[in-house]
């Protein structure tokens, strides 16, 4: 691993955890943890919580929190000496924040999570990513209850409750929306334009979201656990599915004869035996099954019998 401040290569992630420590002393912030190479850096962080950002640029309006930090940004219209990257010639006002781009071009990826593995490039996309296995969502809409892992995901939400007017409309199928992103990403169920492709298999999506979901058939990754069998999940939704066996609630009950099941599955299967219906067919011979695993069991006794003969 090397390290992305000086370039020396450390043989693990605990070696480079103390080669920052004792030769790159970081700060960090006491709000969410992340660490920083200047107290210049960590304070106008640790201001950028507020949200209030009260020193603005006169020439370009950008806004900061500090006004030291204005007043470094201003050298960029004088002139001043910048922080150049020799990689991509992207310009920096500040020193700190150009090691920090170099990193991108390296992908540094330093912060383990203890639970899967995974690298992750900083302490906030650590965190974030804890939140997959343990289900964290500290965000709540104080209007429907829907709650969100990050602010962020939690204000775009919030919107939907607005009195806005919903002025971008789709002129395929006259449905309108509130943003003109909103529309966009509509608009690839009409073309069928799938901008996100899997690098394994190729395979398209129309946002970023189910492509993630995707990935772990190929990586095996499993983030929604179990905290009582520690059995886990590709998928949320299969993770609230199963705490129900638990949990011994059943919620699912049958309109005709009263049973109740712990899953919609399990009622969906148990309708066959009122409705008669058998999707499960032989391809060998006309039976048919309310189920697969009948299938798979029946399926047996014509490769026994092909063995026979």
């Amino acid at each position: 691993i090397l390290c992305g401040v000086c370039g020396e290569r450390l043989e693990s992630v605990e070696a480079l955890k103390d080669h920052l420590q004792t030769d790159h002393k970081t700060d960090d912030c006491h709000i969410c943890g992340e660490s920083f190479l200047s107290m210049l850096s960590l304070n106008e962080h640790v201001a950028a919580h507020s949200g209030e950002r009260p020193y603005k640029c006169n020439v370009c309006t950008t806004a900061f929190a500090l006004k030291v930090s204005l007043e470094n940004h201003q050298k960029l219209h004088e002139g001043a000496k910048l922080h150049k990257c020799y990689t991509c010639h992207k310009v920096f006002e500040l020193k700190e924040q150009l090691k920090a781009h170099r990193r991108t071009h390296t992908n540094k990826k330093t912060h383990l999570c203890g639970v899967c593995g995974k690298s992750l490039s900083d302490y906030r996309s650590l965190s974030r990513h804890k939140m997959t296995h343990s289900g964290e969502r500290p965000h709540s809409c104080q209007v429907c209850g829907r709650s969100f892992k990050l602010p962020g995901t939690l204000r775009q939400h919030e919107k939907i409750h607005t009195d806005r007017e919903r002025s971008y409309l789709c002129d395929v199928c006259c449905k309108m929306f509130l943003t003109s992103k909103q529309l966009q990403i509509h608009m690839r169920t009409h073309t069928n334009e799938k901008p996100y492709h899997c690098g394994e298999c190729g395979k398209g999506f129309t946002t970023k979201g189910p492509l993630t979901i995707h990935m772990r058939v190929h990586t095996g990754e499993t983030p929604y656990r179990c905290p009582d069998c520690g059995w886990s999940f590709k998928r949320k939704i299969n993770l609230d599915n199963h705490v129900t066996v638990h949990s011994g609630a059943k919620p699912f009950v049958c309109g005709i004869c009263g049973k109740a099941c712990a899953r919609k599955t399990y009622l969906t299967v148990h309708m066959r035996t009122h409705n008669g219906e058998r999707p499960y067919k032989c391809t060998f011979c006309d039976k048919a099954f309310t189920q697969s695993h009948c299938l798979k069991t029946h399926m047996k006794s014509h490769l026994v019998g092909e063995a026979a003969t």
